[in-house]
């Protein structure tokens, strides 16, 4: 059962003032950032998204609800907590209805050190079944940024294959990047598992291609990344491209505690989207 404290924290978080400078970020920006931060290609080889695809989190500074945009560097206990996902310029993807069904991950690029990321592609969270969310009148928008819609997932078709995992690195592991991708889903996976064609349960050293044609997916069509800054690690302890200075406290236990009693139930009756 979910704690009224947890879901107390939980309502707190989905009231929490809007970001009023949130803004759109163009797709060719975020391809550029994605080059500019190394992930490109020396994570995956190549990122050329048809759609803006955003996270939300909840400010340690202010307790405003923030935009994720690429870059943005975060501290452990607003990584913990996303608020929604949410996407821009759907119809630039090729094949998309209002019907279509997505796929999310998060992963941690450089772990479990910057300097030597012997467990790269570290998976935090995978999951299906994602669509637009919609209401009696229609698709619903963004809290955060207006012009973006929503992505939800129905909680009888919530079953992720990867728990979320709030990221945690290690003191003086230098700067960690996380990515979260947005992918469509095919339709066979609509009423299996992605087990039904072997993908492996390990999260350590995730091998996207082969994971990719596992699953018979396309490219990403959106992307965005953030940086949690641990601290030295033989010169790469700091970040030469952060863009965002948010919040200056280390990791939430009452945050994490939060998904280890599972958000799922919390994020339907508080009306958030059953992301976690």
């Amino acid at each position: 059962m979910f704690s009224s404290v947890g879901l107390a924290a939980l309502a707190l978080a989905a009231v929490a003032s809007a970001d009023d400078n949130a803004r759109s970020v163009g797709t060719l920006e975020f391809k550029n950032l994605f080059v500019e931060s190394g992930i490109v290609p020396n994570v995956i080889a190549a990122l050329d998204p048809s759609v803006s695809f955003y996270a939300g989190y909840r400010s340690a500074a202010d307790g405003h609800s923030e935009l994720l945009v690429p870059g943005a560097s975060l501290t452990v206990s607003e990584a913990s907590l996303p608020i929604e996902f949410s996407v821009e310029n759907l119809g630039n993807a090729t094949g998309v209805t209002q019907q279509t069904r997505y796929l999310i991950y998060l992963l941690d690029t450089d772990a479990p050190s910057r300097d030597n990321p012997t467990s790269r592609n570290l998976r935090h969270y995978l999951a299906g079944n994602y669509t637009l969310a919609t209401n009696s009148s229609g698709i619903v928008a963004s809290d955060i940024l207006p012009t973006a819609s929503r992505l939800t997932v129905a909680a009888n078709r919530f079953f992720p294959f990867t728990q979320f995992t709030p990221p945690n690195p290690q003191p003086n592991t230098g700067v960690h990047r996380f990515i979260y991708a947005l992918y469509t889903q095919p339709s066979r996976f609509d009423t299996v598992g992605f087990e039904s064609v072997g993908m492996d349960r390990a999260t350590q050293n995730w091998n996207l291609s082969q994971w990719r044609t596992q699953l018979g997916l396309g490219p990403a069509i959106g992307a965005t990344f953030f940086t949690i800054d641990t601290g030295a690690n033989n010169g790469q302890g700091t970040s030469a491209n952060r863009t965002d200075f948010t919040g200056t406290s280390g990791a939430s236990t009452a945050s994490v505690s939060l998904f280890a009693s599972g958000l799922t139930v919390a994020a339907t009756v508080l009306g958030l989207m059953a992301v976690f």
